[in-house]
């Protein structure tokens, strides 16, 4: 069953197959004004794949910017980090969706980021890359945690509250300089470290989710028998 979206990723790994694109781009999160990005990437075939799709979608009544499809772009490599990390501690994905650019029923053209679904769980995550100081940074992250309470907020409007929502902010920061080809290796430790935290977070909820299944409550019964 399809929701009106931008993609909808039935499984971990039909979004890891679709993201394998930006391993063969060697994308990487730059610190180039996204104004700029725009200018080296628009000609790109993923670019251009992306930008089709949100249009064909008719998502919102608003003019797309394109800098919005850098940030997607960047995300999704994020994203991609994150389901391998899942991956590797044990978490196989075939019951977790994800959900990107979603517009809001009733939420005045409002869109989330992303939806992660897992049976009766949904994860409200939005990103936002800060470029600068530590004080921009912390409005940044402010900014983005309120857009994100306030998505859960919407859902939970019209969402059966035996659905548990949950929202999560993750701020990254710029890993790659094009111009002076340089890496930011400390940004790159701050993103990795960023990646692990969002990566326990779903899996705490997962098993919450999973220890509510009735053979999980049957089991649990058992042991003390």
């Amino acid at each position: 069953m399809s929701i009106k979206c931008m993609y909808q990723f039935d499984s971990m790994m039909i979004f890891n197959s679709f993201t394998e694109t930006i391993e063969k781009l060697n994308w990487k999160i730059e610190k180039q004004l996204l104004k700029d990005r725009v200018v080296t990437y628009r000609h790109n075939s993923f670019y251009k794949q992306l930008k089709t799709q949100f249009e064909q979608e008719k998502l919102t009544i608003w003019p797309l910017k394109e800098e919005e499809i850098i940030t997607w772009i960047d995300t999704l490599s994020i994203m991609r980090r994150c389901m391998m990390q899942l991956f590797k501690k044990g978490i196989y994905g075939d019951k977790l969706k994800v959900i990107m650019e979603y517009p809001l029923v009733y939420g005045n053209h409002m869109r989330t980021d992303y939806l992660l679904i897992y049976d009766r769980l949904i994860i409200v995550l939005e990103f936002g890359m800060f470029n600068q100081d530590e004080k921009r940074s912390e409005e940044r992250y402010t900014k983005k945690l309120q857009d994100s309470i306030t998505h859960r907020q919407v859902l939970q409007n019209m969402i059966d509250r035996d659905v548990k929502i949950v929202n999560y902010v993750m701020i990254y920061r710029p890993e790659y300089d094009r111009i002076l080809q340089v890496k930011f290796m400390d940004n790159v430790r701050y993103n990795d470290q960023e990646i692990l935290m969002l990566t326990n977070f779903i899996m705490e909820h997962i098993k919450k989710q999973d220890d509510l299944s009735a053979m999980n409550q049957l089991v649990a019964i058992n042991i003390f028998t």
